[in-house]
């Protein structure tokens, strides 16, 4: 922790050097996390005119929790609608300020207390007709909540962050060349594919890119995703049946993100070529993901290739496809090469209970 009166000016600075530079407001997170002792920052961006998470960035935040809570925990969170409803510049303290039994809600108990991200101190620094901008600071078990000379200390920095803010709003505002999603699996280890339910590929991160040069079971040709036959016809027919899950139970505002089946696998292992890779999958609705990943459904593959890459993390399969624990680790031991015989002998349970 920082509070003294050089930080503060350094935070003064760098505030206004990113309205002129947004490539900077990562500086301003990491300065901000130091000064004021926290676990993490984030800022939220959410455009108002086309309804859809613009903009998440911030310091020391888990990609794995970014995206368990756009899959799953921002349906039930109660604490943005509240926040939404407060005038600009009005702290929110979390959990002080919820409504009782909050704390026993799978919001709290399964996401929140598992990330050590219990205390949350937040406010809108922008709310305008185009885009709402939120800050938030995090605090842990270690940390504690927000309070006394930290929280002085925000506070005076807060109108310095609104007037930052309404400099570069167009940095959290909706754009199809910085969508929240393709930020969030660019930082992911596991190679990850973005493509639509036909089969042309949106975004791959590093490690996709880094897998095709491992391996040509996967490839991208002419902007389309190349498997072998017949696997790239039974993804593609998997895919079609996401895609109509998506349009069917996507037009509302309560639809999930991932929908249809949620979670599939496809194993690629063509015959005498001595290597294969494995495919988990899901289809996003623009709804349900609120539009990070952009306005038409989506499909996300994560692979995984044993010859190039570490085992893959069954904490990432429940953030992104949000498998229960049982059912990541299930996902984890077929990757390794294991049968659903295998899978329900080593877990001392019935193969039909496994398959499903």
């Amino acid at each position: 922790m920082d509070l003294s009166e050089p930080s503060f000016h350094r935070l003064l600075d760098l505030a206004y050097e990113a309205a002129e530079h947004p490539g900077r407001w990562r500086f301003v997170y990491g300065e901000l996390q130091k000064a004021l002792g926290v676990k993490s920052i984030h800022m939220l961006g959410i455009d108002k005119l086309h309804g859809t998470l613009s903009y998440s960035d911030g310091a020391e935040l888990p990609v794995e929790g970014e995206l368990a809570y756009l899959q799953r925990y921002r349906f039930e969170d109660p604490r943005l609608p509240m926040l939404m409803q407060r005038p600009t510049g009005d702290w929110m303290h979390c959990p002080d300020d919820l409504p009782p039994g909050t704390l026993g809600a799978p919001i709290y108990q399964d996401f929140l207390l598992p990330y050590d991200r219990r205390y949350l101190s937040a406010c809108k620094l922008v709310d305008t007709e185009q885009a709402a901008v939120i800050f938030s600071t995090h605090g842990g078990e270690s940390e504690g909540p927000l309070t006394g000379a930290a929280l002085a200390f925000a506070d005076r920095l807060l109108p310095h962050l609104q007037r930052a803010c309404r400099i570069s709003l167009q940095n959290f505002v909706y754009s199809t060349q910085a969508l929240v999603g393709h930020l969030l699996v660019n930082k992911l280890r596991q190679p990850v594919i973005l493509a639509s339910p036909d089969g042309k590929v949106i975004h791959t991160n590093e490690a996709a890119q880094e897998l095709m040069r491992s391996t040509r079971l996967v490839q991208v040709m002419e902007g389309r995703l190349e498997l072998p036959q017949p696997q790239l016809r039974e993804l593609l027919r998997q895919c079609a049946e996401l895609e109509q899950g998506v349009k069917a139970g996507g037009a509302g505002e309560d639809s999930k993100g991932a929908l249809a089946g949620e979670f599939r696998s496809l194993h690629i292992a063509p015959p005498g070529s001595g290597e294969s890779v494995y495919a988990f999958f899901t289809g996003l609705s623009p709804q349900g993901a609120m539009g990070t990943f952009g306005l038409r459904p989506v499909v996300m593959l994560l692979f995984y290739h044993p010859a190039s890459a570490p085992a893959i993390d069954s904490g990432l399969l429940y953030a992104v496809f949000g498998l229960t624990p049982a059912e990541a680790r299930i996902a984890t031991l077929l990757a390794e090469g294991q049968s659903l015989k295998q899978i329900a002998a080593l877990q001392g349970t019935q193969h039909d209970t496994v398959r499903k």
